[in-house]
């Protein structure tokens, strides 16, 4: 056990040091360390993870914290969960002061002008992976073109979109 929390520790600490654009984007890196590389999750465990993170605040931190506790119980779950929020904090820490010069830096700007669009790329794969896991039969690919159809033709607010969802699953 002692073993798997390390490796615990090192794949979130990697995951929350390494990665940029927030929590959607970071979705096909925790799936391919959970999943593919350690097997501490079933695909379908990990899509309930990352739903769960989904509809509760902080998604990264929830979804992190509920793979922690299905690999090593409640100290998984402190360990993943630190795990993963060290490095933003040590970073801000460390950087608070620095920020302001960073605006006024090109280069940063420039970088953060071109990792905004490879932002893009990394949320249509974290959709795409969701989506071969999610999308099984009929019923969920009519949940998922409504939702589609709510969020972008009528603007319907995310959080009754998911409540309307579950509900659905759980009435069919």
């Amino acid at each position: 056990m002692i073993s798997t929390l390390f490796k615990l520790a090192w794949v979130f600490l990697k995951i929350g040091t390494f990665t940029f654009g927030g929590g959607i984007v970071i979705i096909p890196m925790i799936e391919n360390e959970v999943v593919n590389n350690y097997g501490w999750l079933t695909k379908t465990e990990f899509i309930d993870a990352i739903t769960l993170g989904q509809i509760t605040p902080g998604p990264v931190i929830v979804s992190g914290t509920f793979i922690g506790y299905k690999t090593c119980g409640i100290l998984g779950a402190i360990v993943a969960t630190v795990s993963v929020i060290l490095p933003s904090f040590i970073m801000i820490c460390l950087a608070t002061e620095a920020i302001k010069k960073f605006r006024e830096n090109k280069i940063l700007a420039n970088f953060l002008r071109g990792a905004r669009v490879a932002v893009i790329g990394m949320v249509f794969d974290a959709s795409v992976s969701i989506g071969r896991s999610s999308l099984v039969d009929t019923k969920t690919i009519l949940i998922a073109a409504a939702s589609i159809i709510c969020l972008f033709k009528y603007k319907v607010n995310p959080i009754w979109i998911l409540l309307g969802a579950g509900i659905v699953g759980i009435a069919t």
